[in-house]
C-alpha cells in the first residue's frame, strides 16, 4: 500500500507533462499577448495553482507582455520590485516560503525564462502542502520554456510578416515610382518632341539654323535648318573646312581670320559673309556664336546660330534702288526750283564780277571796292557749289553710310534746297528746332530724302487752300527715349483718320498721277534707322507727319542749333 501515492503522483506528473507538451501546438500563429495569457491559464487550470504571473520579453529587450491570474500572492509586485532593486536581475529560481506573511501559509516560486531572465519570468503560488516540489518546478520550467519559445516564434513570425509587408510596400512604392517616372519620361519625351518640332518649324520660317562647335576637336553639330541653308547632305559630317569651301572666294580669308581670332581669344562670333553655292547662286549668311565654359571656367565649345539673310539683303537693295529712284524723280519735279537756287548765286557772281571790273577801270582804281566785290563773287560761287553738292548727293546712287548727324543741320539743308518751291506757292515756313539735341547715327542722304518728301507732301497738300492759310512748320524736340522727334505740320485740307495708316502702304496715293511710293520709302528708311514714322491730324487744321530716330553713341556731344528764324514767302531761315 505504501508506494501507491508515489505512483499516483508520478502518473499525475506525467499527465501534466503530456498536457503541457501539447499546449505549444495551440500557440502556433498566436500573437504574443495570447501566448502569455494562455500560459497563465495553463498554470492555474492545468497545474491547479492559486496564482500565476507571466512576463515574456522579445529578443534584445524588445516589448514585454505581462499577464496575472489569481490573487493569492497580492504582495508579488512589491516583492518583485524589492528583488530587482537589490539584485538587478533574476538569474536563478527563487522560492518564497510565506507569501501571505501569516499563519495561513502558502509558498511562491519565481522562475527566470532564458539566461538571467532575458526572456522574462514566471511566478506561481499555491497553498498546497510541499509546494513547490521538484516536479512542480520541472513542470513550471517546461511550461515557461514552451511559452518563451512560442513567444519568440511569434515575434519572429511578426517580424517576418512585417518585413514581408514592408518589402511588399516598398515594391508597391517602387512600382508606383517607376510608373510615375515612366509617365513623366513619356510626357517629357512628348514635350521635347513637340519643342523640337516647334524649334525646327521656327528655324525653317526664320531661316535660322543652330550649331555647336567644339573648337579643340573641330567637331561640329548642326540643326536641320543649318544643313538646309548650306545645302549639304544630312549624312555629311559638318566641318569648318566645308564651310570655308562654301564661302565666297572674296570673303574666305576674312572668315578664316574671324574664326581664328574667335578660337584664340574665346570671344563672341558675330559676322556676315557670302556663300557661293555649287550652281553659282550667292547667299548671304549671318553667323552669331557664343563661347561656353564649364563649371571650372574652362572653355568648352561655341554655340550659335546661322541665319540666311539673302532675302533681307535683296529687299534692302531693292528698297535702296526704290529710294534712289524716288530721289531722282523728286529732283525732276524740283527742276525749276533747283534752277532758281543755282541761278541766283551765278547771277550774283556775274553782277559782282562786272562791278569789280568797273572799280578796276576807275582812275585811280578802287582796290578796296574790288576786293569786296571779289569776296562776294567767291561767296556766291560757294553757295552755288553747295547747292550742286546737295543735289548730287541726293541723286547719286551710293551705299548707305552711318555717321553722327545733327538733325537740325539736315533739316536746314533741305529747307534751303526747297526755298524756290516755298516762294512759288506762297507758303510761310516756320522752324522750331530745339537746342542741345543729341546726335543720331544715320545716313545723311537718306534722312534728307525723308524730310524732303514730308515737306513736299505738305506743300502739295496746301496748293488748294487760300493764300493766307498756307503755313508749314518744321520742329524738333528731344524724344522720351533720348532720340530726336521731327514733326512736319501743314494747314492743308487734312487727312481722313480712317485712312491714316494706309498712307504708308506701297502704291497707295491720294495724288492724281502719284506712284504712292514716297511715304512707304520714308517709313522703311526711318525703320532701318531704328525709328518710327506716323501721321496724325493737325490742330486746328491740316496734317502732321512725325518720325523719331534713336540717339547715336553716348560720347557724341550735342549739336549746336543753327540760327533759324521764321520766314514768310521769302528767304528761308537757315
Amino acid at each position: 500500500m505504501g508506494p501507491e501515492p508515489d505512483v499516483l503522483r508520478l502518473q499525475r506528473a506525467l499527465r501534466d507533462l503530456v498536457a503541457l507538451s501539447s499546449v505549444p501546438a495551440a500557440w502556433v500563429g498566436r500573437e504574443p499577448p495570447a501566448i502569455a495569457s494562455g500560459l497563465a491559464d495553463v498554470l492555474v487550470n492545468t497545474l491547479y495553482l492559486d496564482f500565476a504571473f507571466v512576463r515574456l520579453s522579445g529578443p534584445g529587450g524588445g516589448a514585454a507582455v505581462e499577464i496575472a491570474r489569481g490573487s493569492a500572492w497580492r504582495a508579488f509586485p512589491e516583492w518583485r520590485q524589492q528583488y530587482f532593486a537589490a539584485h538587478g536581475r533574476l538569474s536563478r529560481t527563487e522560492v518564497v516560503a510565506d507569501i501571505r506573511g501569516g499563519a495561513q501559509g502558502g509558498c511562491g516560486i519565481v522562475i527566470p525564462v532564458g539566461i538571467d531572465g532575458e526572456s522574462g519570468l514566471v511566478a506561481a503560488a499555491c497553498d498546497r502542502a510541499g509546494f513547490p516540489t521538484e516536479t512542480d518546478q520541472l513542470l513550471l520550467s517546461v511550461a515557461a520554456n514552451h511559452a518563451a519559445t512560442a513567444f519568440r516564434m511569434a515575434d519572429l513570425v511578426h517580424n517576418h510578416r512585417s518585413a514581408e509587408e514592408a518589402l511588399r510596400e516598398s515594391e508597391r512604392q517602387l512600382r508606383k515610382a517607376r510608373d510615375e517616372l515612366e509617365m513623366r519620361v513619356a510626357e517629357r519625351t512628348i514635350e521635347l518632341q513637340r519643342s523640337e518640332a516647334y524649334l525646327a518649324a521656327a528655324q525653317r520660317l526664320s531661316h535660322t539654323g543652330s550649331f555647336g562647335w567644339d573648337a579643340s576637336s573641330g567637331k561640329l553639330s548642326w540643326s536641320e535648318e543649318t544643313f538646309r541653308i548650306l545645302e549639304c547632305d544630312r549624312d555629311d559630317q559638318p566641318t569648318v573646312e566645308f564651310i570655308l569651301q562654301r564661302t565666297h572666294p572674296y570673303d574666305r580669308a576674312r572668315v578664316q581670320k574671324t574664326i581664328d581670332l574667335a578660337t584664340q581669344g574665346k570671344k563672341h562670333l558675330d559676322f556676315e559673309h557670302r556663300l557661293l553655292m555649287p550652281d553659282g547662286r550667292i547667299k548671304n549668311i549671318h553667323i552669331v556664336g557664343h563661347p561656353v565654359f564649364d563649371e571650372s571656367g574652362e572653355f568648352f565649345e561655341f554655340v550659335g546660330t546661322a541665319m540666311d539673310v539673302t532675302e533681307r539683303r535683296r529687299a534692302e537693295e531693292e528698297r535702296q534702288a526704290l529710294a534712289h529712284a524716288n530721289r531722282v524723280a523728286t529732283m525732276g519735279q524740283l527742276t525749276a526750283s533747283i534752277a532758281h537756287e543755282v541761278k541766283q548765286p551765278i547771277a550774283a557772281t556775274v553782277v559782282n564780277a562786272q562791278a569789280a571790273l568797273r572799280w578796276l577801270g576807275a582812275q585811280p582804281p578802287e582796290l578796296e571796292e574790288v576786293r569786296q566785290a571779289l569776296e562776294r563773287v567767291a561767296g556766291d560761287g560757294l553757295r552755288a557749289s553747295e547747292v550742286i553738292d546737295r543735289i548730287r548727293a541726293l541723286v547719286e546712287k551710293a551705299p548707305p553710310r552711318k555717321e553722327a548727324l545733327a538733325l537740325n543741320e539736315v533739316i536746314c539743308e533741305v529747307i534751303v534746297l526747297l526755298h524756290g518751291e516755298v516762294v512759288k506757292h506762297g507758303i510761310a515756313v516756320q522752324t522750331q528746332l530745339a537746342e542741345g539735341l543729341p546726335r543720331i547715327q544715320g545716313d545723311r542722304v537718306q534722312l534728307q530724302q525723308v524730310i524732303l518728301n514730308l515737306i513736299l507732301n505738305a506743300i502739295e497738300a496746301m496748293r488748294g487752300v487760300g493764300e493766307g492759310a498756307r503755313e508749314l512748320r518744321v520742329s524738333t524736340v528731344k524724344a522720351d527715349a533720348g532720340g530726336v522727334l521731327v514733326a512736319v505740320r501743314d494747314t492743308g485740307p487734312g487727312l481722313d483718320p480712317v485712312k491714316l495708316e494706309r498712307l504708308f502702304e506701297a502704291f497707295y496715293t491720294t495724288k492724281p498721277g502719284g506712284l504712292g511710293m514716297g511715304l512707304s520709302i520714308c517709313r522703311s528708311i526711318v525703320e532701318a534707322h531704328g525709328g518710327q514714322l506716323w501721321a496724325d491730324v493737325n490742330t486746328p487744321q491740316g496734317a502732321v507727319l512725325q518720325f523719331v530716330v534713336p540717339r547715336g553713341a553716348p560720347e557724341v556731344q550735342p549739336e549746336q542749333p543753327p540760327p533759324l528764324v521764321a520766314t514768310t514767302a521769302g528767304p528761308v531761315g537757315g
